[in-house]
């Protein structure tokens, strides 16, 4: 496959961040709640904490061999054969994140704002999208999220401080949510919600070294942290926890609700333009990485010629649930809670299994 291009800190930060952060604009936050009850706010930080751990043990093994990504670690570790058959299995489950992914906006957006627009239509228009910057490799996505990094955050950060005047911290009682030990166990599990960290370190060769790559993992994991956290700490001292567990869409509901005064409200259209912009990049990114994965396995060189075949792949996958409801119950509780089996345990098994058999680079990692 044609190379990466070469890309910042600033650059990867935003990639990783951007399409992290977006889950918050999902149906996470109610399932958050549900599932947590008012923990909800410090369970995700439980989940950002496993996340650092899991990516100290990707950053040991990317050290372990200086100039290599974690496709081509996989392989040399685990064996040609074996190692290829597990970049496939994570490049299917890009595939199956992508998609899922796009029908879980596609059906929030036909609730909220195009009830009458056939699905079918709306995952097209979005692929099309992602195609066409996908065309133009990883650093033009990279770019893309640099670009829309800072306005996201922003929008993100100017709908809560409007949202400012209806705080009640009562509503965060009990404090302990459903208990400690669901909390924990939840947090635990729910930390491949950041698994995207990961999606870089099989482009780490994009950046200038891999000091940069753990600047940029490390600081976009703990930035999607402190802005899930503080998210959903604004959004329960709103809702509480009744009306919080019950809503589609938390921090779309919150911007609907936004009254300032006569000229300053309902603000969800500048919700929507940044809700649109981060999820065409999150499509983009999981397909696009599926593709490069498939390609480094098949010693590819141009992605162009497949586009098209994995444009259809995440098409069927995105058209297969019936309802928003098979959707979230299936599809995106695998994503969230269960892929840490995939994305996770996969890359902590190589370093084991590195350290076990004394593999390593054959120069040190300056």
């Amino acid at each position: 496959m044609n190379s990466e291009g070469k890309i910042g800190v600033f650059e990867a930060i935003s990639f990783v961040s951007v399409i992290t952060v977006n889950k918050i604009f999902f149906t996470s936050v109610g399932s958050i709640i549900s599932q947590t009850g008012t923990a909800a706010w410090y369970t995700t930080l439980i989940s950002c904490v496993v996340t650092v751990v899991v990516f100290m043990l990707v950053y040991m093994l990317l050290k372990r061999f200086p100039g290599k990504d974690l496709a081509a670690i996989f392989e040399i570790v685990a064996g040609r054969f074996i190692g290829k058959l597990l970049i496939l299995a994570i490049s299917a489950y890009c595939v199956f994140n992508a998609g899922s992914t796009l029908r879980e906006f596609v059906e929030m957006i036909k609730v909220y704002n195009l009830p009458y627009t056939p699905t079918s239509l709306i995952i097209s228009l979005f692929l099309v999208a992602s195609l066409i910057i996908s065309r133009y490799g990883f650093q033009a996505i990279a770019r893309l999220c640099a670009i829309c990094f800072i306005p996201s955050m922003a929008g993100l950060v100017f709908i809560l401080l409007l949202s400012a005047n209806r705080f009640n911290f009562n509503l965060l009682n009990p404090i302990g949510g459903h208990g400690l030990e669901k909390t924990i166990m939840f947090g635990l599990s729910r930390s491949s919600a950041y698994n995207e960290f990961l999606l870089l370190a099989f482009t780490v060769n994009a950046l200038e070294g891999h000091r940069d790559y753990k600047k940029a993992a490390l600081t976009s994991i703990l930035i999607s942290g402190v802005v899930f956290s503080i998210s959903l700490l604004c959004y329960l001292s709103i809702y509480g926890y009744t009306s919080g567990s019950e809503s589609i869409s938390g921090v779309f509901e919150l911007s609907r609700s936004i009254y300032f005064n006569r000229y300053v409200q309902r603000l969800e259209s500048v919700f929507l333009f940044i809700w649109v912009i981060s999820s065409v990049i999150t499509t983009t990114a999981s397909y696009y990485i599926s593709m490069l994965l498939y390609c480094k396995t098949f010693r590819i060189k141009d992605h162009l010629p497949i586009l098209l075949p994995f444009a259809i792949l995440v098409y069927i996958v995105a058209i297969l649930p019936q309802s928003m409801q098979e959707v979230t119950q299936k599809n995106i509780t695998f994503l969230r809670q269960y892929s840490l089996y995939i994305m996770y345990l996969i890359p902590a098994a190589i370093l084991l299994l590195a350290f076990i058999t004394r593999k390593k680079g054959d120069i040190a990692d300056a």
